[in-house]
């Protein structure tokens, strides 16, 4: 039996390894016929003590992100695809994607970029893309970045 997906969904921000899942989703989503929804989170847990002080940051990062997701989806279109949506949350980026996000969008397929922290920031923080795997409900794929060889 051939899995095929319906709604296929990728989270981006504006990092090298996002964008390498943003072009693999296109794909996907062109071989599923499938809509496409590029999702972005404004990460507001480190913001609360900047943004008492100055509510404009969360104005100015929404501004970046609906610019961000605006060239991605003229992307998505260009490439082929017909249904492509955006998406742009505020909150935790790790729960948001494992739990609200696929669910408020349909999606039945998540792609996201492997994460570029090295193993003392994982240990401080943690991998959303580690926290995303281990609590989605749907299909995920990890896009990693090609390893140059010597």
């Amino acid at each position: 039996m051939t899995q095929s997906y319906n709604t296929i969904l990728v989270a981006v921000d504006g990092s090298m390894g996002a964008e390498l899942a943003l072009h693999k989703a296109i794909h996907v989503a062109k071989r599923n016929h499938a809509r496409l929804v590029i999702t972005h989170v404004i990460d507001t847990r480190a913001l609360h003590n900047v943004a008492a002080f100055d509510a404009s940051v969360y104005e100015s990062l929404e501004r970046e992100a609906t610019e961000l997701l605006k060239g991605y989806q003229e992307e998505a279109l260009a490439a082929g695809l017909s249904d492509v949506q955006v998406l742009i949350e505020f909150g935790n980026p790790k729960t948001l994607l494992a739990h609200d996000i696929p669910k408020q969008s349909g999606a039945d397929l998540m792609l996201l970029g492997a994460t570029g922290l090295n193993a003392f920031e994982r240990l401080l923080i943690g991998s959303s893309s580690e926290y995303i795997l281990r609590h989605a409900t749907i299909d995920l794929l990890i896009v990693r970045e090609e390893q140059k060889t010597i």
